[in-house]
């Protein structure tokens, strides 16, 4: 008798959570930020013309609406840095082997776009990973979906170059940045 009830009281926990997790509809999960970006539905935000992210300094994105907790972002980027004072050019998507020790982002390509939050943390779906506050994360050409998670008010996103040395870059990338967040 003792197991029956605990089994019935174990199927009734797995069915409350299922019900809880699990979207009423399709509708439903489609209007979710997460889905919406991995759809490539239309955002609630996107910039407006592509903005200039020079390959010698850092620069925080112009974000019209700011960002709040659990917004979904994707960034697109094109374009090329140099990386020395005679002319050598790298592709912002990066190149091999990941930075290492002394690189600001480590485990990022070398020369590749970067950016970090200055509060909270995002979770990069294209590296599984988590990224705290001033960590900078991969974005490449195309960062994939980022959920932001909040810790406080008035966040930036600040964009760079896997670089220990940007003081002889140039060029840079041109940056569009779309942001989805929940409608309900």
């Amino acid at each position: 008798m003792r197991v029956r009830s605990l089994l019935s009281r174990c199927t009734v926990v797995v069915l409350a959570a299922t019900a809880a997790l699990w979207p009423a509809t399709p509708a439903a999960a489609a209007n979710l930020p997460l889905d919406r970006c991995y759809d490539l539905a239309p955002p609630q935000n996107i910039d407006d013309q592509p903005w200039s992210a020079p390959g010698n300094r850092q620069t925080v994105w112009p974000t019209p609406v700011g960002i709040r907790d659990r917004d979904v972002l994707r960034v697109s980027a094109q374009g090329k840095i140099r990386i020395d004072h005679w002319g050598t050019q790298k592709s912002i998507a990066g190149e091999w082997p990941p930075g290492g020790s002394g690189w600001p982002a480590p485990d990022a390509l070398r020369y590749a776009l970067i950016a970090k939050v200055s509060d909270g943390s995002v979770l990069v779906f294209k590296t599984g990973l988590f990224y705290g506050p001033g960590q900078w994360f991969p974005v490449g050409t195309d960062s994939g979906c980022i959920l932001y998670y909040s810790a406080g008010p008035n966040p930036r996103v600040t964009f760079s170059f896997n670089d220990p040395n940007l003081g002889d870059n140039g060029g840079g990338a041109s940056v569009r940045m779309s942001q989805w967040w929940d409608e309900g």
